[in-house]
């Protein structure tokens, strides 16, 4: 499965193709603990993101994507807790200043309760079709 799009990141790839938004250099990667994926309306400011001891989200620099028809994905970015977590539920990705929320995708073998020095390992993947 791949991240699905939310109308922010629908309307920011537009602004770019279409209007006059500049392209971003580089995205972020981050973790939610909402126990549902969230809807297409959701926005980065109405997740619950991870926010224990360790956790950061994650640069995902323009030009690292691996592109191939309607699909793009990334190297595998992994998150170490140095403290619990506790459930997450799936990742997101969004612009660098965080505030546009660009796709969201629930881990489909989750949600993952991370204890104290436990790991997720995410693969960030997008179809754009």
């Amino acid at each position: 499965m791949a991240g699905k799009w939310v109308n922010e990141g629908e309307f920011r790839v537009a602004n770019i193709l279409f209007g006059s938004q500049a392209v971003d250099a580089q995205l972020y990667l981050g973790l939610y603990s909402d126990t549902s994926e969230p809807a297409e309306t959701a926005t980065v400011a109405g997740l619950t993101e991870v926010s224990a001891s360790g956790y950061a989200r994650i640069v995902l620099t323009r030009g690292s994507w691996s592109v191939s028809g309607d699909y793009a994905s990334y190297a595998q970015q992994t998150f170490t807790a140095s403290a619990a977590w506790g459930n997450v539920y799936g990742y997101f990705i969004c612009t660098v200043s965080g505030t546009k929320l660009l796709c969201v995708e629930d881990f489909s073998d989750g949600p993952y309760d991370v204890g104290n020095g436990d790991s997720i390992k995410v693969t960030p993947k997008v179809t754009v079709a």
